[in-house]
């Protein structure tokens, strides 16, 4: 042991030992500064999200795997609230592939919901133009709406909408009228966000600003605005939109929930750690190793909506058929947009939101890497180095990474240090350089006794 602490003890080494460590420890602090800064570039995202893509994936697998046993008991990061009511691919050829989903198919299962006690209704059908398709569709959708709200009735109903590029809502909801009349009835953006690079859906955008009637407003997310209304937050949210409108809103506030739980809105909306989704409510035919998904229970098709049981859920009607035009590639597959407001939903009202590291245990990560790769350049050649580095170190960090976001949602981002061990070479050439250039100066007769 005494002869294994002689290797890293630095008061037996050489002061040109000494020397190198340092030169190495100096060269891990600019190689860790360096990448940080590179961690908004598309780069940056790009390495953060293969991380992050991983995890999430084994986490949607295993979420699914376990639901294949018998003996399988409800996993604690799967809500008990949500529940889906999809068009699917049959129902959709059935019905002939509509351009328009039957209004009067989407009243009834709205029917259905109110009456068997529904907490949350969000519609993921967007209602901007009068169906010509079905005849008596519009009027009994009509119909259906004014009677909750003669009867108030106390469910609450989210439609979305969507934004023009002028920041403007596209097109209004042709039942615009009756919703601003209930307080029940809210509208909401259904926005999503995929990587530029490689257009897969890992991001729901918590709020937009829009022009209307000539003043500027806040759209919540359809997701966030269901587990905020869950929770009671209507007040709170007021207070955030006041802050948002008048240009107040700097700081990421964060929403007390059940449970000790809480959630985080940041006034960066393109924040790559927050708005992130974690993927547990898998449908089938997704994950190809376990095509039964995971939704047994709480997916019903339209045809069945009447034998479910909505009390106290947050029901989510939409078409789940490719043909539909709304289907999304994620980490863990092919999504329709339902179910990817399903796992926001369940991120958000679970308290299971990811986050960054703090800072002081970000900083003693990355003092700990850029120690051992000190030590690993200074006894082994730069390119030998840089494959044991890695090996030694990505095994290591990565399991405790893994486990530390599973128990916690914190993300431990060791990736840019070890990234950055493969610069070590560079470095380690301009340092050849520059010993060359001492030995050819002692051959001119102007070198002094080598201190080793």
């Amino acid at each position: 042991m005494k002869h294994i602490f002689s290797y890293i003890d630095l008061r037996v080494f050489s002061r040109k030992k000494k020397i190198h460590f340092a030169v190495n420890i100096s060269i891990g602090i600019i190689i860790a500064i360096f990448f940080h800064f590179l961690e908004r570039t598309d780069w940056g995202e790009s390495t953060i999200n293969k991380a992050f893509d991983f995890v999430i994936t084994r986490e949607a697998e295993k979420s699914v795997a376990a639901m294949r046993r018998l003996d399988s008991k409800k996993n604690p990061k799967i809500s008990d609230q949500i529940l889906f009511v999809e068009i699917n691919d049959e129902t959709y050829r059935k019905w002939g592939k509509p351009l328009m989903t039957p209004r009067d198919r989407l009243a009834e299962t709205i029917i259905f919901a109110s009456r068997g006690g529904a907490k949350v209704i969000i519609l993921d059908v967007l209602l901007e133009e009068r169906d010509c398709f079905h005849t008596g569709g519009d009027a009994r959708f009509r119909k259906v709406l004014q009677d909750m709200t003669d009867r108030g009735a106390p469910v609450k109903v989210i439609f979305p909408v969507r934004i023009g590029q002028d920041r403007s809502i596209f097109k209004n909801n042709i039942f615009k009228d009756i919703i601003e009349r209930n307080p029940n009835f809210y509208t909401a953006t259904a926005n999503i966000a995929f990587t530029s690079t490689d257009r897969v859906v890992r991001y729901w955008i918590p709020f937009e600003t829009v022009k209307y009637s000539g003043s500027l407003t806040v759209l919540w997310n359809m997701s966030f605005l269901a587990a905020m209304i869950c929770e009671g937050k209507e007040t709170e949210l007021k207070q955030i939109e006041a802050k948002i409108t008048s240009g107040t809103f700097r700081k990421a506030h964060y929403f007390a929930m059940g449970h000790s739980r809480r959630i985080a809105i940041s006034a960066d909306r393109e924040d790559i750690y927050h708005n992130r989704i974690r993927f547990f409510l898998i449908p089938k035919q997704t994950i190809s190793w376990h095509p039964g998904g995971n939704l047994f229970s709480t997916l019903y098709q339209i045809d069945e909506a009447k034998h479910a049981d909505f009390k106290d859920k947050i029901v989510i009607i939409g078409n789940s058929s490719p043909e539909a035009g709304d289907t999304h590639y994620t980490p863990v597959g092919d999504l329709a947009g339902m179910f990817i407001i399903g796992n926001v939903i369940n991120t958000i009202s679970l308290g299971i939101q990811p986050s960054r590291t703090p800072l002081v245990l970000n900083i003693l990560i990355e003092i700990v890497i850029i120690i051992i790769a000190a030590y690993v350049f200074l006894y082994f050649h730069s390119f030998v180095a840089q494959m044991i580095g890695p090996l030694i170190v990505f095994p290591a960090l990565g399991i405790i990474s893994y486990f530390y976001f599973i128990y916690t949602g914190v993300f431990l981002n060791f990736v840019f240090a070890v990234a950055g061990m493969g610069l070590h070479e560079t470095i380690a050439k301009i340092e050849a350089f520059f010993e060359r250039t001492g030995i050819r100066t002692k051959k001119h007769g102007q070198g002094g006794r080598d201190e080793n």
